[in-house]
C-alpha cells in the first residue's frame, strides 16, 4: 500500500456488488463481492450477512 494511503482510504478499493437473497420464512441474506472479481476469486472473496446478525457502523463505535 502506498505510504500516502491508509487502510481507511476506500478510493483504492474496488466497488462491491450486493445481492439480497430473500429466504422466507428464514432471515434474508445479503452477499457482497468485488465487482471485478474473477470466477476463481469469487470462490473466496465474498461476505455473507444474515438479517439480524449485523449492526449499523455508527453503533459499533
Amino acid at each position: 500500500m502506498p505510504e500516502s494511503a491508509s487502510s481507511s482510504d476506500i478510493s483504492s478499493h474496488p466497488e462491491l456488488i450486493q445481492v439480497v437473497i430473500e429466504n422466507s420464512p428464514e432471515a434474508d441474506e445479503c452477499v457482497l463481492f468485488p465487482e471485478n472479481a474473477t470466477d476463481d476469486e469469487l470462490q473466496t472473496k465474498w461476505i455473507l450477512a444474515r438479517e439480524g446478525s449485523y449492526i449499523h457502523p455508527k453503533d459499533a463505535q
